[in-house]
């Protein structure tokens, strides 16, 4: 578990400092690992006219991951998001995007955050 926990936190954090440095923003998207234990990167598909809000992004990810990890087409996959932590009460929270990991046999892993400016 700890070399697919590896390359989806490698892939991702790459993959988000990509969008950060080129567009400033940052979208929900994910990463998973087949059954031969290849990653890949995974976006949510949706039509440009009717842009959901990052919440919905997240969960229709999470659902697909889901169903493509109870049909053993998935091993392992990664959600990347934003989101606020406040590290000390009283202070301010850092921004800073997550990276949530799932694995098919249910294996627990923390939520990794990753700050930035």
């Amino acid at each position: 578990m700890e070399k697919y926990t590896r390359e989806i936190i490698n892939h991702s954090f790459e993959y988000a400092k990509e969008l950060l440095e080129d567009t400033g923003e940052l979208y929900p998207f994910g990463a998973f690992i087949d059954r031969r234990g290849q990653v890949h990167p995974l976006e949510f598909e949706y039509d440009k006219k009717q842009m959901p809000t990052n919440e919905q992004v997240t969960e229709g990810l999470k659902n697909y991951c889901e169903e493509e990890m109870s049909k053993g087409n998935m091993l392992a996959y990664g959600l990347t998001y934003e989101a606020s932590v406040q590290m000390e009460e009283g202070k301010e929270s850092l921004e800073t995007f997550a990276i949530d990991i799932r694995f098919a046999d249910g294996s627990e892993v923390p939520v990794f955050y990753f700050p930035y400016t």
